[in-house]
């Protein structure tokens, strides 16, 4: 089995410039726990079957010849 992990921060700053370049310096300081709030574990989404796939990779063609050709 497989999960999905996401772990949430919340860090200040005047910019999301600015907050990430906070962050980075926590982390290089190991002190990113600090600003750590929640983490998320999800199981991991099943593969889509093989005509599924090849459904939506033709949709997906079809989508771009319609956008290039205006039909």
């Amino acid at each position: 089995m497989q999960y999905t992990i996401i772990r949430i921060y919340r860090v200040p700053g005047d910019s999301a410039q600015e907050a990430q370049e906070r962050f980075i310096e926590a982390v290089q300081l190991g002190v990113e726990r600090d600003f750590h709030v929640r983490d998320y574990t999800k199981e991991a989404q099943p593969e889509l079957q093989r005509a599924d796939r090849a459904r939506s990779i033709r949709s997906w063609w079809v989508l771009v010849r319609q956008q290039l050709l205006g039909r």
